[in-house]
């Protein structure tokens, strides 16, 4: 079950909805909540809810015995054991392959029957964090259980993120800020996720489709970029939408969970775009593993060395496959690039010429291989971006427009435009979230209720028209799911 599914619009989150709120302000809250997420997650994910559950009693056992004993022994046994699992069901395949096992061997055959648990990778980084930073004594050991459960399993984030630290929900799901300016505030998150997903990303997703499927003949460099643009739309637009969805949720429930994605696309460097991107992953990697290795501390030298195992590893995380670990040290190499020419300003620098001729490009260019197959598809792909030596060079209409809609034209049109005004405007999703915080001030302002009915007719007309094409559409899921 996924949140675009009809199933759950309209059957599981109204349910869950009126049978957590009572609850919310008692202390039978949490269990409402754990007990919906783990309904969520085996409608699921079936026999896998057990690996949940284990998740849960594992983390939460090893913060309590690593607060009480501080022994980085201790520590270490917990995150190998978390790692181990995620290995196990993420990567056995893969490394079997790359040590070179014979095809028919026994190994090989055991691995093809693993099935990749929804969300082990989102879940399992929280637990993680989450021991870690009673280690360091940021924050104490949950003592109850359930709520620490409700916290790890929580179904609007659980199988795609964001990485939800517990210090930054501690309070709230002890004491959840029920309101109904909360409440139409996650409502309008929702549908304005929903509708990024449904009509932007989904329809994005059969342009890009028909593009890197056309790897069996030659492509002109057009059509290549329209594809590989396409699929730029789609990935932010599914997993932003589902970022908004999982806030509006949680949000609903008086839960607020950090922001994901802050207008990656008007990035001026990469260094700057993964502080906007996927902001839960990469400040992740950042405290746990950057810092850690050394981060800057050990000259220019070791730096680049730890930039380099830190993107490695994003890219490993993302997916078992060679084309996952080239798309992160693709990444990796640019920012330690910028690091050399650019220094600290590399972070905050603003301009647009350097965006469009220099950020976005190397984006793009990632982005085909992390949706290639193989990495010789996304070669050939990348030759045919750049190769200007083709007959059929901009052979557009037949290679790509003659076999699309003109609703999904006008779509790619129209992303290809907001890419390119990304910065200028605020995100839907922040848009449509009635309460706005300054960023300098920390106070909070509403609209006037004519804005309030306005954001509400609007949230309703996009639930409506996403579900509408939801129904008329087949099934697709969210792109990070598999992750």
């Amino acid at each position: 079950m996924v949140f675009s599914d009809i199933a759950f619009v309209f059957l599981f989150l109204p349910i869950s909805i009126l049978a957590i709120l009572p609850f919310l302000k008692t202390k039978a809250g949490p269990a409402a909540i754990l007990i919906f997420s783990l309904i969520f997650f085996y409608w699921s994910s079936g026999f896998y809810t057990l690996l949940l559950v284990m998740s849960i009693l594992l983390n939460y056992a090893f913060g309590l015995i690593v607060q009480r004993h501080r022994h980085r022994a201790w520590l270490v046994v917990c995150i190998v054991l978390n790692i181990l699992a995620l290995i196990h069901y993420k990567y056995i395949g893969f490394l079997l392959n790359a040590i070179g096992l014979p095809e028919n061997s026994a190994a090989l055959d055991y691995a093809k029957n693993i099935i990749l648990p929804i969300g082990i990778s989102f879940y399992t980084f929280q637990g993680v964090s989450y021991v870690i930073d009673v280690w360091r004594g940021d924050v104490n050991a949950e003592k109850n259980p359930v709520i620490f459960g409700a916290y790890l399993s929580f179904f609007p984030q659980l199988i795609a993120g964001p990485i939800v630290r517990y210090r930054d929900v501690e309070k709230d799901f002890s004491n959840p800020d029920v309101s109904l300016d909360n409440m139409f505030a996650g409502f309008a998150r929702f549908a304005a996720g929903l509708f990024k997903k449904i009509v932007i990303a989904d329809t994005m997703g059969s342009v890009a489709d028909s593009a890197f499927g056309l790897q069996d003949q030659p492509i002109g460099m057009a059509a290549a970029w329209a594809g590989a643009i396409a699929y730029s739309l789609q990935i932010y637009f599914d997993f932003s939408g589902y970022s908004d969805m999982a806030l509006g949720i949680a949000r609903i429930f008086g839960i607020k969970i950090p922001e994901n994605f802050n207008h990656p696309y008007a990035a001026s460097t990469i260094t700057n775009f993964w502080r906007r991107w996927l902001i839960s992953l990469s400040t992740w990697f950042r405290d746990y593993l950057y810092i850690p290795l050394g981060g800057n501390r050990g000259g220019s030298a070791r730096t680049y060395f730890n930039l380099f195992i830190v993107f490695l590893t994003t890219g490993i995380w993302h997916g078992a496959a060679w084309t996952f670990l080239f798309w992160g040290l693709w990444h990796g190499l640019f920012i330690i690039l910028e690091r050399v020419f650019l220094g600290k300003t590399a972070a905050t620098l603003e301009n647009p010429l350097l965006r469009f001729l220099y950020c976005l490009p190397v984006v793009i260019f990632g982005w085909v291989l992390f949706r290639a197959p193989d990495m010789q598809s996304a070669f050939s792909f990348m030759f045919s971006m750049v190769n200007f030596g083709q007959s059929n060079l901009f052979d557009l209409s037949g290679q790509i427009f003659a076999v699309h809609s003109n609703f999904e034209i006008a779509v790619l049109l129209i992303g290809t435009l907001l890419i390119g005004l990304q910065g200028s405007y605020k995100p839907l999703g922040v848009w449509m979230m009635h309460a706005h915080k300054d960023e300098k001030t920390g106070v909070e302002t509403f609209p006037s209720a004519l804005g309030l009915l306005v954001r509400f007719i609007i949230a309703t007309l996009m639930i409506g028209f996403s579900t509408a094409i939801a129904f008329s559409a087949d099934f697709s899921p969210f792109l990070y799911f598999r992750f």
